[in-house]
């Protein structure tokens, strides 16, 4: 019983959906079997049972014919029956939540049966309901050839004389298809980073030609944005389709609907990022007014959370742009979306960035000494700003330390691999900087000349600053 596929659906309703399922099945139109019903009964009350595991297909036909001897193929009738009444049910509630699905049903009704009035009125209604939907995407595209369609087979099944709308239809379809087409190809090319494969995009680049040609197709929302992600993805380096997808989102971000939205936002975000990382510094600014964008509009909060490692990025590009005071309040307003396994040890970090980038080091010295979390990227940039603090509060001795117990740790923890390298330039030049004879200016130039040629890791600026402020 246990593998049975009603088994797994019954598993995975809610107490609401059971209630409203016991109603469907008393009513004769959904259900005239009352073998049915006691199954369902039977299982909506015992199913929890130590998992179901009580749950054999004798106990239940034993509770649901209590005078008969055991019959398999008569008890997986009657789960039949039970599972289609389930999953009608399922059809219903899933088309009662999209009135447009609901309407074009029965405009195509009404078609059926020849009840002219009724149509009118449905078909009526199907275009209010187009027009009041508040997302311009794909799938309001869709709707639209949807509406088109209907109207031209009315028209076509009246008299055959009368004008068409084929070009209507066309249009809508084309313009559906190329909108899903390179949203598509832009979902294939992320996938294709993250996990190193190969994906045929077909006819992606001819399609993709037609839209440059045909500028019209750039007035729709969908279509302009997708056209330079996509063309961002591809050419990266080629900066003004960014701006051309910053504009775009600033002008339609109200017309997708909040997870896409929030899946835009973070694209551009993660292009800036690598941008950034390449050196590309004023890309530092566009980073940080995107994730203010996200932020104000609530494009990054996803059913009320905010994600944690968003949250710290966040803080480290504002202090990095000096903007302490957006940072302090967006700290302040915005730790109530983190999740709470996450809330203290991100809001308590943060709270050290801001103090150490202000240059409040006691402050923030207070909060890193006591600080623990599990992260380890958290807890390799709080070292790395503890270290900063030693050297400027000139607590050389605890400096010397902590660079010892840093080296332990990056050895010790085999999950640092892909860090170890930027800890390890972070510990050496620390150790050659404590130890430079400051009035020593060969040796000095020496270290300047090694920093300057040594490959890039986060805190290397800082070294040649202190350096060069000696």
């Amino acid at each position: 019983m246990r593998s049975s596929q009603l088994f797994h659906i019954f598993s995975a309703l809610t107490k609401k959906e059971i209630r409203e399922l016991r109603k469907w099945l008393l009513s004769p139109s959904h259900n005239q079997r009352d073998d049915v019903y006691q199954l369902f009964e039977y299982l909506s009350q015992h199913l929890g049972d130590e998992n179901g595991k009580q749950l054999t297909k004798e106990r239940l036909f034993a509770k649901i014919f209590p005078k008969d001897a055991f019959d398999d193929a008569r008890l997986r009738q009657t789960m039949h029956f039970l599972q289609t009444a389930i999953e009608e049910y399922f059809f219903y509630i899933k088309i009662k939540e999209e009135p447009f699905r609901e309407t074009i049903t029965l405009v195509n009704v009404y078609q059926e049966r020849k009840l002219d009035k009724l149509y009118e009125k449905a078909i009526k209604k199907l275009e209010d309901e187009y027009e009041a939907f508040p997302y311009k995407d794909d799938e309001h595209l869709e709707k639209g050839y949807l509406i088109v369609k209907e109207k031209s087979n009315r028209i076509n099944e009246k008299s055959r004389a009368t004008k068409l709308h084929y070009q209507e239809m066309s249009d809508s379809l084309e313009n559906t298809f190329i909108a899903r087409k390179i949203k598509l190809a832009c979902v294939m090319l992320s996938h294709q980073r993250v996990y190193k494969t190969e994906y045929d995009l077909g006819l992606i680049d001819a399609l993709m030609e037609y839209v440059r040609n045909k500028k019209e197709l750039l007035e729709i929302p969908i279509i302009k944005v997708y056209y330079h992600l996509y063309n961002l993805f591809r050419y990266p380096d080629e900066e003004t389709h960014y701006f051309e997808m910053k504009q775009a989102l600033e002008d339609y971000t109200h017309l997708f609907k909040p997870a896409e939205r929030s899946d835009l936002y973070l694209i551009a975000i993660n292009y800036c990022i690598g941008k950034m990382n390449t050196g590309v510094q004023k890309f530092q600014r566009e980073v940080f007014e995107m994730y203010q964008e996200g932020i104000e509009g609530h494009f990054l909060i996803i059913n009320g959370v905010l994600n944690h490692l968003d949250f710290r990025n966040i803080v480290t590009i504002g202090t990095t742009l000096k903007e302490f005071d957006w940072v302090s309040k967006f700290i302040e307003e915005y730790q109530q979306y983190l999740a709470p396994v996450y809330r203290d040890n991100f809001v308590q970090f943060s709270l050290c960035k801001l103090y150490f980038e202000m240059g409040d080091y006691n402050r923030a010295q207070s909060l890193l000494v006591q600080f623990d979390i599990d992260d380890l990227l958290i807890n390799l940039s709080a070292k790395s700003m503890l270290v900063r603090i030693y050297y400027e509060i000139n607590e050389i001795n605890a400096l010397e330390s902590l660079l010892d117990s840093l080296r332990t740790y990056v050895n010790r923890n085999k999950a640092i691999a892909y860090h170890k390298n930027n800890v390890n330039s972070l510990i050496r030049y620390m150790k050659k900087l404590t130890k430079l004879n400051t009035y020593d200016k060969v040796q000095k130039e020496k270290l300047r000349e090694e920093l300057v040629a040594a490959p890039s890791f986060p805190e290397k600026n800082w070294i040649l600053k202190q350096l060069d402020a000696l």
